[in-house]
């Protein structure tokens, strides 16, 4: 038994939303006394920092280090240096302006409770609850979880998550009391009516993995801002979702436990990137339809194939 074994309860209990896409959102997931004591825990609440050098040097000593995780920084030196000079070369996915640092707590206090909370989201019923909400098999997945802080300039171009991720789920544990107003929170998106093709093609060619998209393809349906509030779904070719992290982080970060359950073994043949998706004119109309035209050749719904060949060849 566990004192959180009421989140496995409110978690099967939840309905499920369709918009954009089929998910679980939850707010006020812990309770009142837990989330208190959560806010309060030293992995949580900071110290507010005078520059970014010194509030690294804080999360350093807290044992957060940063990770590879997409729309970031790989090395401190080259955040620092994007933060002192904007303009200068970095290497994020060119679907993305920022270029930020992501932290992970390495090890939690002793007895704390975001050491309970780790324990708790790596457990086996944990997993099994979320797999039965999703109606997922638990064999051949593995859990990744952990409390990370996100910092200014992170971005992450919308996307639908790769097909290795079984499931996602975020939890916002943001310190800051006005959270909630602040420019970093999660979009959930689908495609703009004209780039709605993109989608289609990833139905129809599952043995391609899925790409990040620009922006201007896609439009935001709602946002994650609620504080205390947790979002899962089981990534597919509509869940897509994108993040821009435009804030001072140096009074409180943006800060999340960040969970997935990883397939063992996919297989995939390739992974087109948005710049294949992008039609360009050229003289022969024949070649500027190609990609489009090879979505519909995989479309198996007849009302599906009509609407895309509206959308794509304008007929």
């Amino acid at each position: 038994m566990s004192r959180f074994d009421y989140l496995l309860a409110k978690i099967g209990e939840a309905p499920f939303l369709d918009e954009p896409f089929r998910h679980v959102e939850i707010v006020d997931f812990f309770s009142e006394p837990d989330f208190a004591q959560l806010l309060e825990a030293p992995e949580i609440k900071t110290e507010a920092a005078a520059d970014d050098r010194q509030l690294i040097d804080q999360l350093g000593k807290l044992s957060y280090k940063p990770i590879e995780f997409p729309g970031t920084a790989s090395n401190i030196r080259d955040y620092l240096d994007w933060r002192d000079d904007p303009g200068c070369l970095h290497t994020n996915i060119d679907t993305c302006e920022g270029f930020g640092l992501t932290f992970r707590l390495q090890r939690p206090v002793a007895g704390g409770i975001v050491e309970e909370l780790n324990d708790f989201f790596e457990s086996a019923e944990f997993r099994r609850c979320l797999m039965e909400k999703f109606g997922l098999d638990e064999e051949g997945v593995f859990p990744d979880v952990g409390l990370q802080k996100y910092l200014a300039g992170y971005e992450i171009s919308p996307h639908p998550d790769v097909r290795a991720k079984a499931l996602t789920y975020m939890i916002n544990v943001n310190p800051d009391p006005a959270s909630e107003q602040q420019d970093y929170h999660t979009h959930y998106m689908r495609f703009t009516p004209g780039r709605s093709y993109v989608e289609a093609y990833w139905r129809g060619n599952p043995q391609h993995d899925r790409c990040w998209v620009p922006w201007s393809w896609c439009e935001t349906v709602k946002r994650q801002s609620r504080n205390n509030s947790i979002v899962i779904f089981a990534p597919s070719d509509d869940t897509l979702h994108g993040v821009k992290a435009n804030y001072d982080h140096l009074p409180a970060q943006r800060t999340q436990f960040y969970g997935n359950l990883w397939y063992n073994r996919i297989a995939k043949t390739g992974k087109p990137t948005w710049r294949d998706f992008e039609i360009r004119p050229t003289p022969d109309r024949r070649a500027r339809t190609t990609l489009r035209q090879s979505v519909i050749n995989h479309m198996p719904m007849k009302e599906n194939l009509r609407r895309i060949k509206q959308t794509v060849l304008g007929r």
